[in-house]
């Protein structure tokens, strides 16, 4: 959960009892149905466990009734205001298969649990630790599993960088990746990881001309297959893929982020992906990168007119510059509108690509529209660009061009 101050202050809202280890239930009047040994430690397994574990990249762990324990008003207080689980896009404006929200049921489990004396339940059904995902490869085995050379050292007085990491696949015959599985080496520091595909050489140049383990250069090549962070999750394409020809490099572009909890440490990173691939001819999955022109006043407004029928598979938004709302819109030829994508509050440091649950048919001549509304100040933000790119707002879009895929 990204904000210092938000879990700060929930904590002195909670008290430092618990932390003391002093405080007991004893006092606490029990209105709660649900405890956390039966009902709450699923949820936050499921939904929160892959950042706020042990050593993971969130500031504190859920996993154990002594570690959420400290943080119920805080957890309360999240879930309410809809900031946790981080997921950006309005529902009902575009329907996504990777939709990270918690489920109204698990809100309303989740809030009584915490405001009703939050009972940890009976002991010997206390989740064992076994249970509690262990870093495994999430869609089953690879067909190709890379990682990086060696381990990369995180120094202590480091806080954030980016790093560029070549990891020469050495096939023989051409591929099409379906889908791509990250395992940080590192959770804790691991913000995310974006996946090229390099066919240029140019990041294997770049590598060379650095005197350091990888490069922190921007990477010219085209758009991320996949981009992964801690939570997300990814899709398994069928009858598409990403073109991966003979000779070809993979490049992993990692963010480094500290909290401040681990502020000041050192880490050693060896990150590890995992490319499922097939040797059956698929649907390529092209890219279309739309920039913004510069702000007129408050708000940002442009166009891309499609040439060509297209099917769009997803939309992975980037906002260089604060802004309050992001919205996707396509208009067809015949005037009708399709909403694609509307996000409040854009978080610049969790890009992420929207997979839509249908694949949407646009037939040429649809205008896709790009709206934002900038924050006051709208100072341009400090995260660099996937697309190397300068332009304040910038979309890719998904899409392949053939009847294959549809």
């Amino acid at each position: 959960m990204r904000s210092r101050t938000r879990w700060i202050v929930g904590l002195v809202i909670v008290g430092i009892g618990p932390l003391l280890g002093n405080v007991t239930q004893g006092h606490t009047p029990i209105a709660s149905r649900f405890t956390y040994n039966e009902h709450l430690f699923p949820i936050f397994e499921r939904q929160c466990g892959s950042c706020h574990i042990e050593g993971g990249v969130g500031p504190m762990s859920l996993l154990t009734y002594q570690e959420a324990y400290p943080w119920t008003q805080s957890i309360r207080e999240e879930v309410l205001a809809l900031r946790m689980p981080p997921w950006k896009a309005e529902d009902g404006f575009g329907d996504f298969s990777n939709g990270h929200v918690l489920p109204a049921h698990e809100m309303d489990m989740i809030l009584e649990w915490s405001a009703g004396g939050y009972p940890q339940g009976p002991r010997d059904q206390t989740p064992s630790t076994s249970t509690i995902s262990g870093g495994g490869w999430t869609y089953g085995p690879p067909t190709l599993e890379l990682s990086l050379a060696e381990p990369f050292t995180l120094e202590a007085n480091t806080t954030e960088t980016v790093r560029y990491f070549v990891l020469p696949t050495n096939l023989d015959e051409d591929h099409w990746v379906t889908n791509i599985d990250v395992i940080p080496g590192s959770r804790a520091v691991v913000r995310h990881v974006s996946i090229y595909i390099d066919t240029t050489g140019e990041g294997q140049a770049a590598d060379e001309a650095s005197p350091e383990q990888g490069f922190s250069t921007g990477f010219l090549g085209q758009a991320p297959a996949a981009v992964w962070w801690p939570g997300q999750t990814l899709r398994t394409h069928e009858r598409v893929g990403y073109s991966l020809p003979a000779g070809a490099d993979i490049v992993a572009r990692v963010v480094y982020k500290k909290t401040w909890i681990t502020e000041g440490q050192e880490f050693s990173d060896q990150t590890r992906l995992g490319l499922h691939l097939t040797d059956k001819q698929l649907s390529t999955i092209e890219h279309i990168v739309v920039d913004s022109p510069l702000p007129n006043g408050r708000e940002i407004n442009f166009t891309h007119r499609l040439d060509q029928d297209i099917t769009l598979y997803g939309l992975l938004p980037e906002i260089g510059i604060q802004a309050s709302e992001l919205q996707v819109t396509g208009t067809l030829p015949d005037g009708s509108t399709i909403p694609l994508l509307l996000i409040r509050n854009p978080d610049s440091d969790w890009p992420t690509r929207y997979l839509f649950d249908s694949p949407q048919q646009l037939p040429s001549g649809t205008e896709v529209s790009i709206s934002a509304e900038l924050a006051p100040g709208s100072d341009p933000t400090e995260v660099p660009s996937l697309f190397n790119s300068d332009a304040p707002v910038r979309l890719l879009l998904d899409v392949t061009t053939d009847a294959v895929g549809n």
